[in-house]
């Protein structure tokens, strides 16, 4: 069974840096990032874009 989005748990990253971890919605509210933005990071062009960065936010899933 597949987790729905909104219930799955992330932890976010600054380069190597961790920020902070939990569901979508309690990251935005941490973090002031939109829903729509952190939503994006998940998506396999964004990891394809940001994998050279080293100064980038990456969202990284937790849940499996």
């Amino acid at each position: 069974m597949k987790i729905p989005w909104h219930k799955r748990i992330y932890a976010l990253y600054k380069g190597e840096q961790f920020i902070t971890e939990g569901t979508i919605r309690e990251i935005s509210r941490e973090t002031g990032k939109t829903i729509d933005f952190l939503r994006y990071m998940t998506y396999p062009i964004y990891q394809k874009r940001s994998e050279n960065s080293k100064n980038r936010l990456k969202m990284i899933l937790l849940d499996d």
